[in-house]
């Protein structure tokens, strides 16, 4: 007879991942009237506030800045290496 498979244990980085998950579906078992009305507001509140344009807006930004910032910090290095040479 083949014997049963156990589980694979769990990597350490869903660790804190599963244990969040845990203490909310514990949460929301023991006051499902306060779960309910929190989830509606916050639907309520990611309905009005256009929270993917914000997130989407702040992405390219970053993204827009990245090559110039990569640039400046390049010219730094170019800059401490060759003064190091000097002295």
């Amino acid at each position: 007879m083949p014997e049963p498979i156990e589980p694979a244990p769990q990597p350490e980085a869903k660790k804190p991942v599963n244990d969040f998950v845990q203490k909310t579906v514990e949460e929301v078992r023991r006051q499902p009237g306060k779960s309910l009305v929190w989830a509606f507001f916050v639907g309520i509140f990611l309905t009005i506030f256009p929270i993917g344009r914000i997130l989407s807006l702040v992405t390219s930004i970053v993204f827009g800045l990245l090559r110039p910032v990569l640039l400046l910090l390049g010219l730094v290095k170019i800059s401490e290496v060759i003064s190091e040479k000097r002295k």
